[in-house]
């Protein structure tokens, strides 16, 4: 019975309610922003669709084929980062074992509910849209649909065997080479054969799909499912580390490696478009990725609150001392330290020997970047969310400390006379003494804020 029951009684209740979930929450404010994104997202679309139709304007016509390529990257990766950072959303059975649903069905339920989530909604609405507005072109937008698809389902493929614990599967080699399409396609808009690749790249995950639900289908349920993930071995890296870095890395560690992936991610995309077109894919994508700056928009401008338990015991029983400045600078002192090589090491293998004096940049924006993330953890702790994911890492530091960061690096980025440079970083490095002066002098008014916005009381 279980092998040959439909699932006509339960698809339509469970996709309508993910869906009025996703598009219509209970919440009015929580429906308000969905609605709110969801009509930008629209214009936007529209937008696009009316550039398509005037692409042959003088100056749309040289970049609008890089704004495609930009576009469509852009939401590959964004599709893919959103289910695999900062941690991995798992798989799971929608249906519970006793109900009269086969495995095969289970695994088909959980890919159309796991499809619906409002990001999705919105890249999809967009591009309907602009093939609505543009149907002479509906290659473009049809192809970017196209993409987003079958990167879904290569992120669902990959989510399930992950599930089953069937890392070393065949499969999975059918899936990176999916990917492998998706990125030749991206990295070749202008190839005779485009249109056969964008066909096969768009094409090949549902195969890879097909096949995962014959052959690993039936192993989808308790049976086979790990119940719960194997207990950590004591004696792991981890383990053997000082108290702070433990806590530091199990808080913070998910969100800078999610910032690492995105630094390469771009610094990838801007050399190789650099390379092969001779300028730059956009030159905001390059400051933001190459300066050390994402770790402090994610974390280290917070480092306090991200730390709260450590520094809540520290502070009642020491007061704020110059404990706090040693760990401060001894956690972000390394994770700066490991962002500036990784640029510099991408910035010498895929940029060409115009941009190395680029590297004076790194150097110039770490005691300021410091300084700024010292004054806002100090000054502009925050609660941080105890399960820190995709959508709340950025909540978990001060807006006014990332703007600040950012308004730096934008000015230390594009001013182009280095003494100018010099002194903006030299200024604000040494607005970071104040914090340190207070610090020493272990400030009773310091003390008392920075205790209430770690939420320690």
């Amino acid at each position: 019975m279980a092998d040959h029951a439909t699932l006509g009684h339960y698809l339509p209740y469970l996709l309508g309610r993910r869906l009025r979930a996703v598009v219509w929450p209970a919440d009015g404010g929580q429906r308000a922003v969905a609605l709110l994104l969801l009509s930008l997202m629209a214009l936007y679309g529209a937008g696009f669709g009316l550039m398509l139709n005037h692409q042959h304007k003088a100056g749309l016509a040289e970049a609008l084929p890089t704004i495609i390529v930009g576009l469509n990257a852009t939401w590959l990766a964004s599709t893919l980062l959103v289910d695999f950072m900062p941690t991995l959303r798992p798989v799971t059975r929608p249906l519970p074992e006793h109900f009269p649903v086969s495995e095969r069905q289970n695994v088909v339920t959980a890919f159309l509910l796991d499809f619906i989530t409002l990001r999705r909604l919105m890249l999809v609405l967009g591009l309907l849209v602009a093939l609505a507005v543009a149907p002479r072109h509906a290659a473009v937008p049809g192809f970017s649909l196209l993409l987003l698809l079958g990167a879904t389902a290569l992120s669902f493929n990959v989510r399930l065997l992950a599930a089953l614990g069937r890392w070393r599967h065949p499969l999975l080699g059918a899936n990176l080479l999916s990917l492998a399409l998706m990125g030749w396609w991206l990295a070749v808009p202008a190839a005779p054969y485009t249109k056969a690749l964008g066909v096969g790249m768009a094409l090949l995950p549902w195969l890879v799909g097909a096949a995962q639900l014959y052959w690993l289908a039936p192993y989808f349920s308790a049976r086979y499912l790990p119940a719960t993930a194997p207990a950590p071995a004591a004696d792991t890296p981890l383990a053997r580390l000082p108290l702070a870095w433990k806590v530091y890395l199990r808080r913070a560690g998910t969100p800078l490696l999610y910032g690492l992936v995105i630094k390469v991610v771009f610094l990838v995309i801007s050399g190789t478009f650099l390379i092969t077109k001779d300028k730059d894919v956009n030159p905001g994508i390059f400051f933001f990725s190459f300066l050390p700056l994402i770790g402090f928009s994610y974390v280290n401008s917070n480092l306090f609150g991200h730390l709260n338990t450590l520094v809540a015991n520290e502070l009642l029983r020491l007061g704020i001392t110059t404990r706090l400045l040693r760990l401060y600078a001894r956690l972000v002192g390394p994770v700066v330290l490991v962002d500036c090589l990784l640029s510099a090491g991408l910035l010498v293998a895929l940029f060409p020997a115009s941009r190395l004096p680029q590297l004076w940049l790194l150097p110039l924006s770490v005691l300021p970047l410091l300084s700024i993330g010292l004054w806002s953890s100090l000054y502009l702790a925050k609660p941080v969310a105890e399960k820190i994911n995709f959508a709340n890492s950025r909540k978990n530091v001060s807006t006014i400390a990332n703007l600040l960061a950012i308004a730096f690096a934008l000015l230390l980025f594009f001013v182009p006379l280095w003494w100018v440079r010099i002194g903006l970083a030299g200024l604000v490095a040494v607005s970071g003494a104040w914090p340190i002066r207070q610090v020493w002098r272990n400030d009773g008014e310091l003390r008392r804020r920075l205790w209430k916005g770690i939420g320690a009381g």
